[in-house]
This record gives C-alpha cells, sequence and structure tokens, in this order.
C-alpha cells in the first residue's frame, strides 16, 4: 500500500519552528481495538464514520458546529483535502469541531478528525511510508516570497518537523508546524496512528497574537486522536 502525502502548510504559514513531541499515557488499548476494527466490515466502518462523534464523546473544548458548518472553513478545507491519501483506500472521512474558547485560548483554533479506511490492515511499514512522504513534503516546500523594504517582516522558509511518538500502546507519527510573525503566532499539530485497517488523525489548530503553547496543543491533538480512535471501536462493533 502506498501513502502519498501532499502537505501544502508552506502556503498557509510563512516561517516555522519546531516543537516536542511527548508520550502520552491512555487507557486505550489501540492493538485490541485494531482487533476489532479488522473484524468489521470496511465499507459499513466507512459509511458509519461519516457520522462525527456526539460532543460527549469530544475531548473537553472540542464541540461539533451548531449549524452544522465550522468556523474558518476555508482554513479547514486545507486541511481536510491535503492531510492524505491512500491508494485503493475505500473510505476518506473528516469531521472539523469549533471549540470553547474557555478551554482552547486562540483568536483562531480548530479541531479535525480524520479517518483513512482501506481493505487491508495498515502495516509498521506503511506508517514508515507515511512518516517518509510528510517529512519529504516540507523538504521540498517552495519559500514565499519576501518583501525586502526596510518595513518588511522577516521570514523564513517553510519547514517542519515529523517525529514518533507512543499513543495508547502503538506507534504514532506526529507533524509539527508552528510559526511566529509579527507578533502573531499559529501552531499546527497533526497527530497520526494506524488502528487496524484505519489510520486515524487528529489535527489542532491555534493562532493567536503572542506566542502559542506548542506543547499545550500536541496534547490537544493527541487527546482528539484518542477520541476519534475510541469512536472508531464504537462504530467498528456496530459494522461486524
Amino acid at each position: 500500500m502506498l501513502l502519498v502525502f501532499t502537505f501544502l502548510l508552506g502556503t498557509l504559514l510563512s516561517a516555522v519552528g519546531v516543537a516536542t513531541a511527548q508520550d502520552t499515557e491512555t487507557d486505550i488499548d489501540i492493538a485490541a481495538i485494531g482487533e476489532v476494527v479488522l473484524d468489521s466490515d470496511p465499507q459499513i466502518l466507512t459509511e458509519g464514520l461519516e457520522s462525527p462523534p456526539d460532543d460527549a464523546e469530544l475531548p473537553e473544548g472540542f464541540v461539533n458546529p451548531p449549524g452544522g458548518s465550522p468556523q474558518h472553513a476555508d482554513l479547514i478545507a486545507e486541511f481536510t483535502g491535503e492531510i492524505g491519501q491512500i491508494d485503493d483506500a475505500i473510505g476518506n472521512v473528516s469531521h472539523a469541531f469549533d471549540t470553547d474558547p474557555d478551554v482552547v485560548s486562540g483568536e483562531i483554533s480548530t479541531g479535525i478528525i480524520t479517518y483513512l479506511v482501506t481493505e487491508e490492515e495498515i502495516t509498521a511499514e506503511d506508517l514508515d511510508l507515511f512518516e517518509e512522504g510528510a517529512s519529504e513534503g516540507f523538504d521540498t516546500a517552495t519559500p514565499s516570497p519576501t518583501d525586502e523594504s526596510e518595513d518588511a517582516t522577516p521570514s523564513s522558509a517553510p519547514v517542519g518537523t515529523v517525529e514518533r511518538i507512543e499513543l495508547g500502546g502503538a506507534e504514532a507519527v506526529v507533524i509539527t508546524v508552528v510559526t511566529e510573525e509579527g507578533g502573531n503566532s499559529a501552531v499546527v499539530q497533526i497527530v497520526a496512528v494506524p488502528v487496524g485497517n484505519t489510520l486515524v488523525i487528529g489535527t489542532t489548530l491555534v493562532a493567536d497574537q503572542g506566542t502559542v503553547d506548542a506543547e499545550d496543543v500536541l496534547s490537544l491533538a493527541e487527546e482528539l486522536t484518542l477520541a476519534g480512535v475510541a469512536y472508531l471501536e464504537t462504530v467498528a462493533e456496530n459494522a461486524q
């Protein structure tokens, strides 16, 4: 199975820094859930995932858009359209969530859960290809033009970090992008973990004046990914 990762954050963020991934302790056993997922019918599973999890199944700070359409829909479309593609995938489902400003700070913030469903189990080799594709996407990013005038704000070529962490007893890939320009900061954290034949991807974005704590945003992305895994198990149990 070939996974092609096309990452366009360079068109959205003009300067990038580094955040450090950290291990997360959780009671969720991803390997066990993966067995449940593999026992389900992939097509029925995909159809079930088209309905988003209820608010009660989401981490604190994330809610389904009350009107159906999320805030910052244009920005979210960039992520859901370019987050990744798997050859021969039978399902690619994304759900975007608004945030509670009392929990998730930032003038702009959002969360996304993406499910990439295949016929066969996603292997360690497939995850390696995902990681490699993400890294290559950053390496080949084209720098944005800069204004060389005296009043211009300096910016650097877009780059990013791709790392591994342990999540729910399984290996996950973390993609981090941090930008600071003109006194504003934006952090994007993407956590991808294979669960049986499904790649679950949690994405969080927070942008604000001043500095945004990348580790806080990573924690949100990890929680969102784990919520996505738990919901996947529920749907899989009904797709036997």
